[in-house]
């Protein structure tokens, strides 16, 4: 069998089974105008597949991958009013209405789809009921779904992406996988993470005798449409997908930065402060829409204690928000892994004059409890007490520390 047959069985056998998936049991003359006339595509993470406004041509049907879409209202602001993923169409109310697209229509990570032309819509509606039906239901779910409130759910896939030399991604990601892994398994009953690198993809490819650099254009393109579908696949099937980008901006690192939830950018915090040639390349120009949540991660050793020089990390980089990491120490892997998965415990303190020690025995208790803080703050004397708590000294050493500095003319009156 030459290469184009296999990529034609291929793609026909996944078209089958997520027709079936779609549309359930289709007459035998519908799916076949539907395998005559769909026609593959796809787009990267970060593109819009269709802006609100314009004239609807066609509907398209998810492979693979994640879309949103998004309403502007009349003030010019935009709102998301939607979240589309495998199994899903996209763009059918225009062709049923005739009126323009009723939302933009962006790709959150790369996304493998199918397309229908307008002029193959009517035959389509017109050979199969099951079909009509289900392209009804799906309008009738998706309308249903703009008026509940938008979750903000944890990240399944993170994307690891160093931008410093001395920087062990592969360890990091080990453990960090074991973390969230536990974290997961004991909030919600288990936890399965895997850790996706290059060398594994194109161990995939290679098995199916494909290579994202062969050098027909067609070949190509199947070999992307396959690892986009290999990685939605991965995803589908665990709780957490790392994705352990290379140390260089490859095609694997550009993959994993538009192929995310989250990236946590690993930088040691000992190297020379600089823009890696990843960000430059991949992260400074990133579509607007991309939402993708960019989180500086500062390695240090496991000896230190207060770290500086953090405003120069951040001042070229648009940030979500940063974090100070010991690797060496499983107690900050496992608050990275708290933070990832949406279970962090914050700690607000509030004023009151003496009255604020007590919130060093709310912190003794809390702490006696097996109660890890992952974030704290306050205001007057709780502002004071938070800074005891953020410090990482031993409870006995902030205790004595309190009661030294304190101990004349506690209210400062």
């Amino acid at each position: 069998m030459d290469s184009s047959t296999a990529r034609q069985r291929f793609h026909d056998e996944l078209l089958a089974r997520h027709l079936s998936t779609i549309f359930g049991e289709v007459e035998p003359t519908a799916l076949a105008h539907l395998r005559r006339h769909l026609r593959w595509i796809e787009i990267a993470g970060g593109e819009t597949l269709m802006h609100q406004g314009e004239q609807g041509d066609s509907m398209y049907l998810i492979v693979s991958g994640r879309l949103r879409a998004y309403v502007r209202g009349a003030d010019g602001s935009e709102r998301m009013v939607g979240e589309m993923a495998r199994g899903q169409t996209v763009g059918e109310m225009s062709l049923y209405t005739g009126e323009p697209r009723a939302a933009t229509v962006v790709a959150v990570r790369d996304s493998v789809l199918v397309r229908l032309g307008k002029s193959e819509f009517v035959p389509l509606l017109e050979s199969s009921a099951q079909v009509s039906i289900a392209l009804t239901r799906q309008i009738v779910q998706r309308l249903k779904g703009e008026h509940r409130q938008q979750a903000h759910e944890r990240p399944v896939a993170i994307s690891l992406v160093p931008i410093t030399d001395g920087v062990d991604a592969a360890a990091f990601a080990a453990e960090l996988a074991r973390q969230v892994g536990e974290r997961l398994a004991l909030t919600q009953g288990q936890g399965r993470v895997r850790i996706v690198d290059a060398a594994q993809v194109h161990q995939a490819l290679a098995d199916a005798g494909v290579s994202l650099d062969d050098a027909d254009p067609e070949a190509r393109a199947d070999a992307s449409r396959r690892v986009a579908l290999l990685l939605d696949e991965i995803e589908a099937t665990h709780d957490a997908v790392l994705l352990l980008a290379d140390a260089s901006p490859t095609a694997w690192t550009q993959r994993c930065c538009r192929h995310c939830d989250e990236l946590l950018l690993l930088a040691d915090a000992g190297q020379p402060v600089a823009l890696h040639a990843v960000e430059q390349q991949f992260l400074m120009h990133r579509p607007p829409r991309t939402e993708v949540s960019e989180l500086l991660v500062l390695l240090h050793p496991a000896e230190r204690r207060a770290p500086q020089g953090t405003a120069a990390w951040l001042a070229r980089r648009p940030l979500a928000g940063h974090v100070h990491l010991r690797p060496a120490l499983a107690r900050d892997m496992a608050r990275m892994a708290r933070l990832l998965t949406r279970t962090a415990v914050g700690l607000v303190l509030a004023g009151g004059g003496a009255r604020g020690f007590a919130h060093l025995g709310v912190y003794r208790v809390l702490r006696e409890h097996g109660v890890e803080i992952d974030w704290v703050g306050g205001t007057s004397i709780g502002a004071v007490m938070a800074a005891y708590v953020a410090s990482d000294q031993g409870l006995e050493t902030v205790m004595a520390n309190a009661r030294s500095a304190f101990a004349v003319n506690p209210t400062g009156e």
